[in-house]
């Protein structure tokens, strides 16, 4: 299992002496005394995992999310959530509480739910959806009336890894996480104490990219000694901050 992010939050405000070692260890993201804290760590965390996978030159990974929608009357139109990226069609639209599913079409739905319904006044228990390419909105085959007013249908969706709760594992393994913590740290720092170490974050980083695609460590930072002049963003990641 992976480290989630309140294990990361915990080792990078040791890592800023805001935490003393295993004592007084936090077990949530809350606490009103250190909240500020708590937030730029966070932050701090993320905006390292967004760089890492830049200069490591790999796709970042996505998260699996729920979300809702409720049925409205006269509706046919819903906002997705704001932090979609690809919407699971394969799961469908779940009333979980009347057991009820409606049907998510493909790229071509939209239009073939217009085309089913020239007059747009198809009106009961929807069956059918898909997204609107011009608005990105959920379009329905039929407008709910006040007797499905309400009902509250569960999707599935892909969004970009974010960790944003205690429990979000990191999308990677434990060397990484261990590598990124310094880097983050001097990202806090940077915040907080207006301090930064930069040569550290770089190699902090240079190591977790390394790490993240299995490449070797460099056996010495030394230049070379001929051959063609190639800077590589794993063996030198310079970050200007």
């Amino acid at each position: 299992m992976s480290k989630d992010l309140l294990a990361g939050v915990n080792e990078l405000l040791k890592k800023t002496d805001i935490l003393d070692s295993d004592v007084g260890v936090l077990t949530s993201l809350t606490d009103s005394a250190r909240q500020t804290f708590i937030d730029s760590a966070v932050q701090a965390i993320n905006e390292v995992m967004d760089e890492l996978y830049v200069i490591s030159r790999t796709t970042k990974p996505k998260q699996l999310k729920e979300s809702t929608i409720t049925l409205t009357t006269g509706e046919r139109d819903y906002s997705l959530h704001s932090q979609l990226v690809t919407l699971r069609t394969e799961f469908g639209l779940i009333d979980e509480a009347n057991n009820q599913v409606i049907t998510l079409l493909d790229e071509d739905g939209y239009r073939r739910l217009i085309t089913a319904d020239l007059e747009q006044d198809d009106t009961g228990l929807p069956h059918w959806a898909a997204i609107n390419p011009v608005d990105g909105r959920l379009f329905m085959d039929r407008a709910p009336t006040s007797l499905e007013n309400g009902n509250v249908y569960k999707y599935r969706f892909d969004r970009d890894t974010v960790l944003d709760e205690a429990t979000d594992e990191f999308p990677f393994s434990d060397t990484v996480f261990r590598a990124i913590i310094p880097a983050a740290a001097q990202l806090w720092k940077l915040n907080h104490q207006q301090e930064f170490a930069g040569e550290l974050f770089n190699r902090s980083m240079a190591r977790a990219a390394r790490l993240l695609r299995k490449i070797p460590a460099r056996t010495s930072w030394s230049a070379p000694r001929s051959g063609p002049n190639v800077t590589d963003p794993l063996n030198d990641a310079t970050i200007s901050r």
